[in-house]
């Protein structure tokens, strides 16, 4: 019983580490990406995870869930009426001043040119009355939440790929405080407990090679004992015989 709980054990550690490497390298990759992109969003194979910071989507996103969404290379070819877009716009940072940020919301309507080519998307928040006063142009849009758009047959909005409440979870672990208290000090312990391990391995194996080598000589000394008895033995009955 005490081994098949330490076999649990051990693998609920393994998963809780595989877990652990594999946001570690997600939220490292997106950081170097977010770098090297024209856009400043990292992005994993191309696909992104988004934080929703307000209830303009409720009910069908939520303030604090998390979406995700592939990333848009050519909005014209890809977008239609329905999808959920993440784009850029212009808002109010804590100081007051206008700064460059992202909004996620839907597409109600699309604008064209007489040529026929897109000239901006209308948008709207499934919690809002009234659409954005904001045009969003085709070069404006980031990315389109996976899976969302609209039911053909009904005409009820389709929710996308989301993760209630895990969007506060990402911004907490996108953070200093947060990366180093759940992805490195979890990492830094279980590699301590890996090491401990292997040691405990190696001195249990060195112990059990040492006893094979006392019970060995052990024997050895036995059987050279009951050899000489004998030979004694037999020189005893000689001399007896004489």
């Amino acid at each position: 019983m005490e081994q098949k709980g330490k076999s649990i054990l051990g693998v609920i550690s393994d998963v809780l580490l595989v877990i652990l490497i594999v946001v570690a390298i997600s939220i490292t990759v997106m950081t170097f990406t977010s770098k090297s992109s024209e856009t400043g969003i990292g992005n994993v194979l191309g696909y992104t995870p988004f934080s929703v910071q307000t209830d303009s989507m409720s009910p069908t996103i939520g303030k604090g869930d998390l979406i995700i969404a592939k990333e848009v290379k050519d909005a014209e070819a890809e977008l239609k009426i329905g999808d959920v877009i993440t784009f850029y716009t212009l808002m109010q940072d804590g100081a007051g001043n206008t700064v460059k940020g992202f909004n996620t919301h839907r597409i109600l309507d699309v604008q064209y040119y007489n040529d026929g080519s897109i000239h901006y998307y209308v948008t709207k928040g499934d919690a809002m009355e009234t659409e954005d006063n904001q045009k969003v142009y085709p070069d404006d849009v980031v990315a389109k939440q996976v899976g969302a758009g609209i039911d053909e047959a009904t005409g009820d909005y389709v929710k996308g790929l989301t993760i209630s409440g895990f969007g506060n979870a990402l911004d907490f672990l996108q953070s200093q405080l947060g990366f180093m208290i759940c992805v490195i000090i979890p990492l830094a312990l279980f590699f301590i407990w890996q090491v401990y391990k292997l040691i405990a391995m190696f001195m249990a194996s060195k112990a059990e090679n040492i006893s094979d080598d006392v019970k060995r000589r052990a024997i050895e000394e036995y059987l050279a004992q009951q050899e000489a008895e004998k030979k004694a033995a037999g020189s005893e009955d000689g001399s007896e015989n004489k």
